[in-house]
């Protein structure tokens, strides 16, 4: 394949991928926390109240002021047709920057950014949450680019060994503070990271003349960050009203459990093709002086999603979504490996045809289910305008007790939340309270879809 070719290839990739994910943010409804910062953001008299807003938010409830700016900018415009084509760019930069993370790869190499995509897309297990739910894609898409924007700078100059200017000192600040005031336990990876290629360097002369000013300034911005986030009000309250079983070292032991269990059931699939990788690069290299090049970055960002999964010990509860930027990093862990073993350590035939198989069959294994869950997605789309329609038709009555109908239960599928989002028989559930409170109404209840004649 001509270098052109690949080049046009490579690119037409990454915007079918816009594309797609585009198409799916277009199918996905408002739903939950979308409802309830939509409200509060449509009582804004300006743009700037949007900032008032975010600092009762900080004060109240959480520190993750960037991620909800971002998400309060994105309801201020009143289309969401917006954040979806947004969302489409994001996921494609955020892809990008995974790529641009990887080591031994070829100019434009299609097979490694159609590897990465296929992680992204069919080894998520929280997909729905982070990438097509507005609120949760700009809590964990967005700020994740954010992140990885960072690192890669970061990774960029380092390896340039680059003296630094003031613009890059001042440069690197400011973005260290955005990538540090992320989310907890995923802007603490970065840290990390940052602190562990520091150290490296230090290793390398035994003296700080290899620490820039600019990697100072940056690290110093993400702890800036990240010491505002975790100090906000609304993080102790918060903490202080979650409920555990334990208390002390067993509170410890049952969240590492917890945590554990969750990387068992949800990237264990992930993990074992990072320890197959490297078996297979350290029967390649031999020896050790081969093996740690080829493996470096591996353990950088695999070192990177344990210490940013396990950091989550630190809370009482977490849902799984929070573990998202932790699983990038082992997704770049497992790219950096396939590259080498492609591009690098394994040029026979067979491996080739393997590598090239494998990318090939799960792209048209994932095309079936992307058409076939799309299909999905647009019938609990019509079924959430439907009912939306219908709630804000008896909205402008007397009746303030409405029962409406719930999703027919047979299209979940893992790209959509809906079903958690969905209203229930309970009238008191805090769902139902807050569909209830977004229509004017007392109470909703929720209802079989199939015993459901009103519309």
């Amino acid at each position: 394949m001509s270098d052109k070719l690949r080049k046009k290839l490579f690119y037409a990739v990454a915007f079918v991928n816009f594309i797609m994910v585009s198409i799916y943010e277009f199918l996905t409804p408002n739903m939950s926390d979308d409802v309830i910062y939509g409200d509060k953001v449509a009582q804004a008299h300006s743009f700037f109240d949007l900032f008032v807003q975010e600092y009762e938010h900080y004060m109240e409830h959480t520190g993750r002021s960037v991620a909800h700016i971002i998400m309060r900018i994105f309801f201020f415009t009143g289309n969401k047709a917006v954040f979806n084509i947004a969302a489409g760019l994001v996921f494609v930069v955020l892809s990008l920057c995974i790529y641009q993370c990887v080591d031994f790869k070829k100019e434009y190499d299609i097979r490694v950014y159609v590897g990465i995509l296929i992680l992204m897309w069919l080894f998520d297990p929280a997909i729905s949450n982070n990438v097509f739910w507005e609120t949760g894609a700009c809590n964990y898409l967005f700020t994740a680019t954010i992140m990885f924007i960072y690192i890669l700078l970061f990774r960029k100059a380092y390896r340039e060994d680059k003296k630094g200017s003031l613009r890059s000192i001042i440069g690197m600040f400011l973005l260290g503070v955005l990538a540090g005031w992320c989310n907890e336990n995923s802007s603490g990876g970065v840290i990390f990271i940052v602190l562990l290629l520091m150290f490296l360097k230090w290793m390398k002369t035994k003296n700080f003349k290899g620490i820039r000013s600019w990697m100072v300034s940056g690290l110093l911005g993400n702890i800036i960050g990240f010491l505002i986030m975790i100090l906000s009000p609304g993080n102790s309250s918060r903490a202080a009203a979650a409920e555990e079983a334990h208390t002390g070292l067993l509170a410890m032991a049952a969240r590492f459990l917890r945590v554990t269990l969750t990387l068992k059931e949800n990237y264990l699939v992930l993990i074992l093709v990072f320890i197959v990788m490297v078996i297979a690069i350290a029967y390649r290299t031999g020896s050790g002086d081969k093996f740690v090049p080829a493996v470096s970055d591996m353990f950088l960002f695999g070192a990177a999603f344990f210490v940013t999964s396990y950091a989550l010990v630190a809370v009482p509860d977490s849902q799984l979504r929070t573990y998202y930027c932790a699983s990038l990093f082992l997704m770049t862990a497992i790219a950096n490996g396939f590259s080498w073993i492609i591009n690098e350590g394994f040029s026979e035939d067979l491996i080739q045809i393997f590598a090239t198989g494998l990318a090939t069959v799960l792209s048209v294994l994932f095309l079936f289910t992307y058409i076939e869950d799309g299909a999905n997605l647009a019938r609990i789309k019509r079924e959430f305008d439907e009912r939306d329609a219908y709630l804000t038709e008896v909205s402008q009555g007397e009746e303030m007790v409405v029962e409406a109908p719930m999703l027919r239960p047979e299209w979940v599928n893992r790209f959509s939340m809906a079903y958690d989002s969905d209203i229930c028989e309970d009238k008191f559930n805090w769902l139902n309270l807050s569909y209830a409170e977004h229509y004017g109404l007392w109470y909703i209840i929720g209802v079989e879809r199939e015993s459901w004649t009103g519309y």
